[in-house]
């Protein structure tokens, strides 16, 4: 009998040490420290880098803060895709955490033209101004298509069968987009940068002339064979 306690103890043990959780204030301390940040700080001074490192916490962690989720709270897993638009340089992320409560930080004007309302503004006191505001994971599955379709293939682990996906043809479609993503798993934080939008495809790949109609159906059917969003 007491072997069987021990036993279950031990794996009771073994079971908990694997799944670790994180604070949201201690991934993105660490995510500066390594220098993972969306934008291109080759160009930057010293001084201008540590400024928009300075912003990017902010955006991250008061963007929480203000969607009513506690950054410093440890959650066992932790999405962020952010990024700076290089020629404009606006900045837009989504962050969730425990793969249910999402919060999105922008700057764009984009976004802000088009539904401002529905934004919080922040105002932090060296006036860095940003808008944020929570999501459903109704709202977020069905009116962000392409943070959804890039969020899924992170965390339900897709990404190396999707690269398979664009790697059927030289002409398969990749999108620009200035993004970049990090995702805690419970174990370590991974970096991903997923080259692609959903919306570019979501009406089928008719408008490239070198895909052949054999790639094109393959490239199709791959995507759709990943059982996230579906091309037409």
């Amino acid at each position: 009998m007491k072997n069987i306690i021990l036993l279950l103890s031990l794996v009771l043990f073994f079971s908990c040490s694997s799944q670790k959780k994180i604070s949201l204030t201690k991934m993105n301390n660490d995510l500066l420290k390594k220098n993972l940040v969306p934008f291109n700080n080759s160009y930057l001074d010293s001084t201008e880098s540590k400024g928009m490192k300075d912003a990017l916490s902010k955006y991250r962690l008061l963007g929480m803060k203000s969607c009513n989720i506690n950054p410093d709270k440890k959650y066992s897993n932790i999405y962020i895709e952010d990024g700076f638009h290089d020629e404009e340089g606006f900045y837009n992320g989504i962050i969730i955490v425990d793969n249910k409560d999402i919060c999105e930080v922008t700057t764009s004007h984009y976004k802000l033209h088009v539904d401002s309302l529905s934004y919080t503004k922040v105002k932090e006191k060296n006036e860095i101004v940003f808008y944020s505001k929570k999501l459903s994971i109704e709202d977020f599955r069905n009116k962000y298509l392409d943070e959804y379709f890039r969020y899924e293939l992170v965390h339900q682990n897709k990404m190396d069968a999707f690269e398979k996906c664009l790697a059927i043809d030289k002409y398969t479609p990749k999108s620009v987009i200035y993004a970049r993503s990090y995702y805690f798993d419970g174990k370590e934080t991974k970096t991903y940068k997923v080259p692609i939008k959903y919306n570019d495809i979501k009406n089928g790949i008719e408008e490239l002339p070198y895909f052949n109609e054999d790639k094109k159906k393959e490239f199709k059917e791959c995507i759709n064979n990943l059982n996230i969003l579906k091309i037409q």
